[in-house]
Parts: structure tokens; sequence; C-alpha cells
């Protein structure tokens, strides 16, 4: 959630958005001015009589570019970024999903390399939908009451199947119960 503005600060970034764009305008017109009197006294033999107008519309415009460049930089950053955060948290979640099974294999191999053996209490467990009972996650039903075990778990935000011991959904990052 954003912050509310300080409405000072939206006076002045009004104020620049309106000073920039002038100072820049006066700028190109004293530069078009002294860049014109240089290009007409070609043919006169006379010194250019306004050419001093470039030495002062070149400073005028970079100075109104910056300024008119600070006035809207958090507009375009917000537009880039309200661009760029999904395909970028797309792009991560289709890494994470393509490379899952590709970790849990390397997992297991380095742990029986080095002859670890997950314990009962770190090893994984179905839960019954029904009764709430750990079972093993290779069952496929519960040895309590006897109902079936899913072999996924639904994110209740979204519907995406995910795997039995996922505590956050896949899809959504959103909590599965």
């Amino acid at each position: 959630m954003r912050k509310p503005i300080d409405p000072r600060h939206t006076e002045t970034r009004s104020a620049l958005r309106v000073i920039g764009p002038c100072v820049l305008a006066a700028g190109l017109v004293f530069t078009l001015i002294g860049f014109g009197s240089f290009f007409a006294s070609f043919g006169s033999f006379q010194p250019p009589q306004y050419f001093w107008c470039a030495f002062v519309g070149l400073p005028l415009m970079a100075v109104g570019g910056a300024i008119t460049r600070f006035a809207y930089l958090g507009a375009v950053t917000r537009y880039m970024a309200d661009e760029i955060a999904p395909v970028g948290k797309d792009v991560i979640n289709y890494m994470a999903d393509g490379t899952k099974g590709a970790v849990r294999d390397l997992a297991s191999a380095v742990g029986e390399g080095l002859g670890l053996k997950p314990s009962a209490a770190e090893s994984p467990a179905a839960r019954c939908p029904q009764c709430d009972a750990d079972n093993e996650t290779s069952a496929n039903f519960c040895k309590e009451c006897g109902a079936p075990l899913a072999k996924s778990r639904i994110c209740r935000a979204c519907g995406h199947a995910n795997a039995p011991d996922a505590q956050f959904c896949d899809h959504c990052g959103k909590a599965v119960a």
C-alpha cells in the first residue's frame, strides 16, 4: 500500500511540471535564434548578430530538461514498475516450477551421499482431511479412519493443486490450509 503524499510535495511536483517544460521551450527558442543568426550571416560577410543566444539557450535546455525529468520521475518509475514486476514474478514462478523436481532430486542425492536419512519428525506427512491424522506421504488411505488421502493440496484462494507437503501455494503464494 502506498503512503499518502504530502500536499506540499504534490504542489511542488505540479509546479516543476510547468516550470521544466517552459524553461526547456525558452532554451529551444534561444538556441534556434542563435543558430539561425549564425547560418544567416554566411552570405553577408557580417558577424552573426544573435549568436550569443545559442550560448544562453543550450544551458537553458539542459536545465529545463533536468527539471522536467525530475518532475516526472515518480510517474515514470511507477509505470515501469507496474509493467516489469508482473513479468519478473512470472519468470521466477516459471523457473521455480520448472526446477522444483531437480532441486529435490539433488538435495536427496546429496543427503544420501552424506549418509543422512530424514528422521520421522522431519519427513513430510500427509494429513487426513477427515480426522486430521498424520500419515506417510506414500499412503493412499488414512491409517486412522480409512478416508482417501489427496495427493495434492488445493489452494482455497486460487484452486491450484500443490504438492501434499506444500505450506504455500505455488501459483498465488497464499498459505495452503
